[in-house]
């Protein structure tokens, strides 16, 4: 019986990808916590590089063992510390410094001290994770704890080894981190055991790289991230499904039976359509999707479908599909059908006019939407036309815009020009895709637009789930009580979901609905 859990930080708990620890993974350690689980963290880092993180993210944690096993703090007090032969440091360090190799290094105190090339620290990441708290000196006989040293040549790497063959060392590159002989991460879980009296089967493991594998190895489970090393894999008993950024250590624990998935009460379904509900791959909606949808229509809940397209645009989706929704948000929530209703929104005026001058003077090819429910395209570009086909089933008539209203403009441009466009479009909203880019009126956006109507069916944000695939979609996802991402989905998109599900062409929504029980199979 699995009574705490240990886990590596770095590309396990944190994501140097997004820079942050994502929210599934933070769900998942209060759940934990909420269970009684111990929680440690077991990380390679020193006191001065925890500095970087959240102090809420560590308040989560019952015991931190540092240095890869060297100091385990409990409480926020040094519990135990082990130490580095003086004899052995002094040798370790004549040898980096007679060879110009840099090196650091934590004393039992936990101060650090460099020695070497300010660029390793000035120009590396090293000065980030310690906040700047770094001060210079050689080594002079204290008590250390770590000794890191950086970009020794390929020759040196193995005579460094040979100074103390008892040693533990750590290696990434032609870098590494020393401890006292027989501290390693295995040794930290050890230690972990022993703070709270459990055996090494009562804890599991979660870790990425190549010293986390003992720590894996030893643990009564050992859980590997999806993207590990293959040796990391290997020594694990569960390997993670989705990377941490989607989930995958959430998923982990429910699989494993330590949490719960929750259960949620929905009342209203908002979907993107296109790469959501439309499989533009095969230029169709599965049955599996139909079948979803029609599904839950008969159980009562409210469906909404929330695209960028203009009304003109819904031409290639089957009017059974539309006839199964209680409202209609296009254009980003610019444009908004329900109950019989139509309500618009419009950008400004003057801004259309210093956009579209601009864009014309810069010959950047636009589709501007008017409240006509069309879209128009500024130029006779095949390439566009051929594009708007291929979604859409339609290619909007060419016309100079004339100073209509407009409701949305979607634009192709990149890099110092669509900065400039959004800088212009200051006060809209600008949504950036992959090829191109959309204004809409300000305060106009999927996620509002989503919680404006279901407002109006007395519906609240947590009682929506809502399913998307694009960067516009982002703001949906997170307003939303559930947020899925298509496992087709921008990268972006799919971090930013609680839930990524399978690709469109693979019965992604359909897959999900059954997941969480909203449907039967």
């Amino acid at each position: 019986m699995i009574k705490g859990i240990l886990f590596d930080i770095d590309d396990t708990l944190f994501s140097h990808e997004t820079e942050e620890v994502p929210k599934q993974t933070l769900k998942a350690l209060d759940k934990l916590k909420e269970k009684g689980y111990k929680l440690g963290v077991c990380t390679s880092r020193i006191a001065a590089e925890l500095g970087k993180f959240p102090k809420d993210f560590l308040e989560r944690f019952d015991c931190k063992i540092i240095g890869t096993g060297a100091t385990t703090i409990v409480e926020d007090a040094y519990f135990k510390s082990y130490t580095i032969d003086k004899e052995k440091a002094r040798a370790y360090t004549k040898f980096f410094e007679d060879h110009g190799i840099s090196y650091h290094y934590a004393d039992i105190n936990g101060d650090v001290y460099y020695w070497g090339d300010l660029s390793e620290v000035n120009n590396g990441h090293w000065l980030s994770y310690a906040k700047g708290n770094v001060m210079f000196k050689p080594y002079e006989d204290e008590e250390v704890t770590n000794l890191f040293y950086y970009h020794a040549k390929e020759e040196e790497v193995p005579l460094i080894a040979q100074i103390d063959e008892g040693a533990l060392i750590s290696t990434w590159g032609n870098s590494g981190n020393i401890c006292a002989p027989l501290v390693d991460k295995s040794f930290g879980l050890l230690k972990f055991c022993q703070v709270f009296s459990f055996t090494t089967d009562e804890v599991a493991a979660a870790g990425d790289g190549s010293n986390d594998d003992v720590m894996l190895q030893m643990a009564g489970i050992g859980i590997a991230v999806s993207d590990a090393k293959d040796n990391t894999k290997a020594a694990a008993d569960y390997v993670c499904k989705k990377s941490i950024e989607e989930g995958g250590l959430y998923d982990a624990f429910v699989d494993l039976g330590l949490i719960e998935e929750d259960r949620y009460k929905m009342k209203m379904f908002c979907f993107d359509n296109d790469s959501t509900l439309l499989d533009h791959g095969v230029h169709r909606f599965h049955e599996s999707t139909l079948s979803s949808l029609k599904k839950l229509k008969e159980k009562g809940y409210v469906l909404a479908m929330n695209t960028s397209r203009s009304y003109e645009e819904l031409f290639n989706i089957p009017q059974s599909v539309l006839d199964l929704m209680d409202a209609l948000i296009l254009l980003n929530g610019a444009y908004i059908v329900k109950k019989g209703e139509v309500q618009v929104s419009y950008i400004e005026d003057e801004t259309v006019r210093k956009l579209i001058a601009f864009m014309d003077e810069h010959e950047i090819p636009y589709r501007y939407c008017t409240d006509d429910g069309k879209g128009y395209l500024s130029v006779d570009d095949k390439e566009k036309a051929a594009l708007f086909d291929i979604l859409y089933g339609i290619i909007p008539e060419v016309k100079k815009y004339e100073g209509e209203r407009v409701i949305q403009i979607l634009y192709y441009a990149q890099g110092d020009l669509r900065e400039e466009v959004i800088s212009l479009a200051k006060d809209c909203e600008c949504d950036r895709l992959a090829i191109a880019g959309e204004i809409s009126p300000p305060h106009k956006n999927k996620g509002e637009a989503m919680l404006e109507v279901a407002a109006s069916f007395g519906i609240s944000p947590e009682e929506i789930c809502a399913f998307g695939d694009g960067g516009n979609d982002i703001e949906m996802l997170k307003l939303a009580g559930l947020g899925i991402a298509m496992g087709n989905g921008a990268k972006e998109c799919r971090y930013a979901a609680d839930y990524v599900t399978d690709k469109v062409s693979e019965d992604g929504v359909c897959n999900a609905l059954i997941h969480f029980g909203f449907i039967e199979k």
